[in-house]
């Protein structure tokens, strides 16, 4: 078997040897074609061609597979790419569903929380009135009775005012002390709603972060992609998360 340098001497040995042919072969009347000896110039290219290395061989059949292994290349990096998106979208709708499902409970406890709120000051609220009508029926009683008796003296009608005073100024207090508790009450419930609704806030921020590092190192697991020379293609999901 002939070597590598042999082979490529027959190379240039035979293609010398045809342009030779066609330098010395007779010329055709009025044209500029030639007459050249058929058998030997297949002669020679069948040798040129048992001359040629292996290698060129295999190179001719690899360039044949090259679109092969880019298509193959190439849905690989689609299927990747896809597969990263579907589990971005799955985080994404499980911290919205999870932030939704705290918002809804918050909701119902701050709903849960006013309720009450509401029926502790009507019940305060009727509990002033009872004692306001109490009192004030108590005072004009006691007033009635106190002008109804004839010997009484000027300061028991004094007094019966005076009771009636009083009387009105403490159901004034309940109805001012209820009304108090009902808005403190009430104030308290939205600021307990106010830092709920804060801390699912902040949870579905740092889960939204956290997507966005996921989504990241998957791209930066996915392996780079062998692609004719050209524009870089453009990807919105490379972009920056908004906000």
């Amino acid at each position: 078997m002939a070597t590598d340098g042999g082979r490529f001497y027959r190379v240039f040995e035979n293609l010398d040897e045809l342009v030779s042919v066609v330098e010395t072969a007779r010329g055709v009347l009025v044209s500029g074609s030639c007459v050249v000896p058929r058998g030997h110039v297949l002669d020679l290219l069948d040798d040129l061609r048992e001359a040629l290395p292996a290698e060129m061989e295999e190179a001719h059949a690899i360039l044949e597979q090259r679109t092969d292994i880019l298509v193959t290349a190439e849905d690989a990096a689609r299927r990747m790419v896809e597969e990263a998106r579907a589990e971005a979208a799955q985080v994404r709708a499980e911290a919205q569903d999870e932030a939704e499902q705290g918002l809804a409970l918050a909701r119902g406890q701050a709903e849960s929380m006013l309720a009450a709120a509401r029926t502790e000051s009507q019940a305060l609220a009727q509990q002033g009135r009872a004692d306001f009508e109490r009192a004030v029926t108590a005072g004009q009683r006691e007033h009635d009775r106190l002008v109804s008796e004839m010997d009484v003296h000027q300061s028991a009608h004094s007094e019966a005012e005076r009771l009636l005073a009083d009387s009105s100024h403490r159901a004034a207090a309940t109805l001012a002390e209820a009304s108090a508790r009902a808005d403190r009450v009430s104030a308290e419930a939205d600021e307990y709603v106010e830092g709920k609704l804060a801390e699912f806030a902040a949870t579905l921020t740092r889960t939204l972060r956290s997507v966005e590092a996921g989504r990241g190192k998957l791209r930066e697991r996915q392996p780079p992609v062998a692609r004719e020379p050209g524009p870089e293609p453009y990807d919105q999901d490379s972009q920056p998360y908004p906000g």
